[in-house]
Order: structure tokens, then C-alpha cells, then sequence
């Protein structure tokens, strides 16, 4: 089976070839949203140029086809206002990761279609309603790993399937406990640098799977990519897998 990956991480890339399936990645841009605010604020855009979309085509029917026109009428946003009922079960920080696994899956719909399963995701890492992304440098990676030692967090991983006529969004949380961690333990973490590109500042996966005490739900989940839903998902989609 052929899948689609609109996601530029090889550890969902290594995630989904782990299933024998056969990946393809096709990451392209897509401005995401890193608060709840920047999510609602970017949602109230959505729905005004899609009312003003529906204006322009009511007042410009029956016009001609002229290149003006067709400018007039063209979407300047991946996401519409039918994308608003797949993301209105959403809310807090659920619906950032939502909103951008659904924004990364639509634009690489749009681009290679959806003949193949594509599968868009996003994970981000939540303490106390604060959501962690990735560190801007190596302070920035001490700091957050300060604030998460000895505490438990939430690592949400969002995934969009999109597959001919359907598209399915799922969230899944993962409850990670850190063990509390010391300076020296932070400093030689921080300096092996697998922190740099990860939300939260550590990869479960790698040598920051000493810093986790204990999680509760889908280890996969953690590491990016929950497996078990997506599975779950393309079967929904009417994915022929097995």
C-alpha cells in the first residue's frame, strides 16, 4: 500500500514504513498556528474570506469568465468554512494541533490529489495549558526541560486522513511522566542536541526516553505518529490495507 505523507519528520516517515506500507513524503508550506489564540484568530479569517468568496460569486454571476473575475474569485486560504465542522469539535490546545494537521493535509491535497491516502499529523507537548513547542535555542531547551522535570505533561498528536471524497481528523492523548531531572542530567541532555527540533525539548525516542518516568496511552502517539488510529482511520476511509 501506497501512503502519502505530507510531513516532512522521518520519525513518522520511519513510523509508517514500519508497517510495510510504502511512503511518499509530500511536506509542503502551511502557516500553522502555535497558540489557541493565533488558531481562533486564523479560524475568524477562514470564515470571513469565506464569506467574502460567497459574496463575489453572488454579485459576479452571470459575468463573464474574464481573468479578472476568476482573480476575484480565486481562495487565497487551504482551509474554507466546510473544514470548519471537522475542527469545531475542538477546543484549547486540540484544536492547534487540528487545525494544523487538517491545514498540512489540504495543501498537499490540493497539490497531488487524493487518488493515494495522504496523512497529514501535528504534535504538540501541553503543561497546564501552556503548550511547548520547539526550543529557539539551547537556553530556550535547558528552560523548558526545567519546567517539565518531575511533572506530568500531555503530548497531543493530531492526524488528518484524507483519501478520495473523505477526510477524517482525529486527536489522541498521551500522558508522559518526567522523572525530576538535574541540572547535570539537563546540561548533557541539552548539549547532545536531539532537543533542537522537537516540541517540548526531547524525543522519547531517542536519548530523552531517560528523562520519562512513565507515559499512559500510545507510545507512538508520543513519538509523533499514533499508529493504531491511523490504521483505525484508513480503514474508516475505506482504505483497502490488508
Amino acid at each position: 500500500m501506497k501512503i502519502m505523507l505530507a510531513s516532512g519528520s522521518p520519525r513518522r516517515f520511519d513510523l509508517l514504513t514500519q508497517m510495510g506500507w510504502e511512503v511518499e513524503v509530500h511536506s509542503l508550506p502551511f502557516a500553522e498556528a502555535e497558540t489557541v489564540e493565533d488558531a481562533e484568530s486564523k479560524l475568524k479569517s477562514i470564515r470571513k474570506q469565506s464569506s467574502s468568496a460567497q459574496r463575489i460569486k453572488s454579485e459576479t454571476a452571470g459575468e463573464d469568465s474574464s481573468e479578472h473575475n476568476i482573480e476575484k474569485r480565486r481562495t487565497v486560504t487551504v482551509l474554507s468554512e466546510k473544514d470548519m465542522t471537522l475542527l469545531s469539535p475542538y477546543q484549547n490546545a486540540d484544536l492547534v494541533c487540528a487545525y494544523n494537521a487538517l491545514g498540512k493535509g489540504r495543501a498537499a491535497a490540493l497539490s497531488i490529489g487524493t487518488d493515494l491516502p495522504v496523512i497529514a499529523a501535528d504534535t504538540i507537548v501541553v503543561l497546564d495549558e501552556t503548550i511547548l513547542g520547539k526550543p529557539a535555542d539551547t537556553e530556550d531547551a535547558a528552560r523548558m526541560l526545567r519546567i517539565l522535570s518531575g511533572k506530568a505533561h500531555q503530548v497531543k498528536t493530531a492526524t488528518a486522513v484524507l483519501y478520495q471524497d473523505k477526510t477524517l481528523l482525529q486527536v489522541i492523548t498521551t500522558h508522559v511522566h518526567f522523572r525530576a531531572l538535574t541540572e547535570s542530567e539537563i546540561a548533557w541532555y541539552v548539549q547532545t542536541g536531539e532537543p533542537l527540533d522537537k516540541a517540548g525539548a526531547y524525543g522519547i525516542q531517542g536519548k530523552g526516553a531517560v528523562l520519562v518516568e512513565k507515559i499512559e496511552g500510545s507510545y507512538d502517539n508520543v513519538v509523533g505518529l499514533p499508529l493504531t488510529a491511523v490504521y483505525e482511520m484508513l480503514i474508516e476511509a475505506g482504505v483497502k490495507i490488508i
